[in-house]
């Protein structure tokens, strides 16, 4: 056996991220409409929950810690719902650059 050898959930998980990586590229070549975003989305939360659960090793790890990255997600969620209803409900300004004024004047 050499001194160094590398474990084949290791193996397997850089295979797979590679397989990800792949999809990643080839699906920006495809036109999805609006689906493109979510495509990503879920490819990229994949490729993060392999790293996370393979490479950081917290597979293996206790309750707490899996707990405390559950509790980071649920914070990350609360405040990316926050930012979008702020966004949502904005009002536009009162003043708008010339420009732009013609284009949120009212229909006449």
């Amino acid at each position: 056996m050499s001194p160094f050898s590398i474990p084949k959930a290791v193996t397997r998980t850089a295979i797979a991220l590679f397989v990800l990586w792949a999809a990643s590229f080839a699906l920006s070549y495809v036109h999805l409409g609006a689906a493109s975003l979510l495509v990503a989305l879920a490819i990229a939360a994949l490729k993060a929950a392999l790293v996370v659960m393979f490479f950081m090793e917290l597979v293996g790890e206790g309750l707490s810690m899996k707990l405390t990255l559950a509790a980071a997600g649920g914070l990350l969620a609360v405040l990316v719902g926050l930012m979008v209803a702020d966004v949502a409900t904005r009002e536009p300004p009162p003043l708008l650059p010339p420009t732009t004024r013609e284009a949120h004047a009212p229909p006449r």
